[in-house]
Parts: C-alpha cells; sequence; structure tokens
C-alpha cells in the first residue's frame, strides 16, 4: 500500500501515536490520583459546584494559566482532577502542532497549511468556549 506522503507518514503516525498515548495515560492517571485523594477527603467523589474548577468568564488558555499560577493551595485532588482535564483537552492541540512542525519539516505546505487552519479552529474554540 502506498502513502501520500512517502515512507515519512509512518514516522508521523508513530510520533502521534506517542503523543496522544502519553496525553491519554497521564490525564487518566492526574485524574485517577485527583479522585483517590478526593475520595480520602470527603469520603465521596461526589464534585460540589464549587466555581474555582470552572471555566467562567475567561477562556481555557487563561484559566489554565490561573491553575499554574495558583494551584487552588487548599484543594490538591481538584488540582489533579484539573489538571489531568487539561491535559486531555491539549492534547489534540499538541498533535496539530506537532504535525505542522513535522510538515514543514518535510515541506508538505499543503498540509502545512490544512495544519495550520487546524489549529486555528482549535484556538478559536479554546478561546472562545
Amino acid at each position: 500500500m502506498t502513502t501520500v506522503l512517502g515512507s515519512g507518514e509512518s514516522n508521523l503516525e508513530t510520533i502521534i501515536s506517542y503523543l496522544l498515548i502519553i496525553g491519554v495515560i497521564a490525564s487518566v492517571v492526574l485524574i485517577g490520583i485527583g479522585m483517590v485523594l478526593y475520595y480520602g477527603e470527603y469520603g465521596n467523589v461526589q464534585i460540589s459546584q464549587d466555581k474555582s474548577v470552572f471555566i467562567v468568564g475567561q477562556n481555557f488558555f487563561v484559566f489554565t494559566v490561573s491553575v499554574f499560577q495558583h494551584s487552588f493551595a487548599s484543594q490538591d485532588a481538584l488540582v489533579f482532577i484539573t489538571l489531568g482535564l487539561i491535559i486531555l483537552i491539549l492534547t489534540p492541540y499538541i498533535r496539530a502542532i506537532t504535525s505542522a512542525v513535522y510538515f514543514a519539516g518535510e515541506r508538505h505546505y499543503k498540509y502545512v497549511l490544512i495544519t495550520v487552519f487546524v489549529l486555528i479552529v482549535l484556538t478559536a474554540s479554546l478561546t472562545l468556549h
């Protein structure tokens, strides 16, 4: 079977596979740790409607920066859960960036344009939530 981009495509597929696997596993581990800590602290896994864990009135990127700056110091369990969700949400974004860089290095400009368009759509969706 021939590929659109030749033999280099398998390298991109391998890189993206690892990125997606690492992103999902890291997310699951962080969320799992957070759930265990939350259960240990509160005796259940019912997350309250605490406004500090929701994206309210800001975009995803501002929320992510505030998570890293403030770290919800008194709510360690929620920090793990939130970081796991942030990683899960950013995994396709990082995949698109990786693809754009790879295609640019391979000088496949048509694919760079397509991937940059995908990045613009992803960025807009995360910014405008």
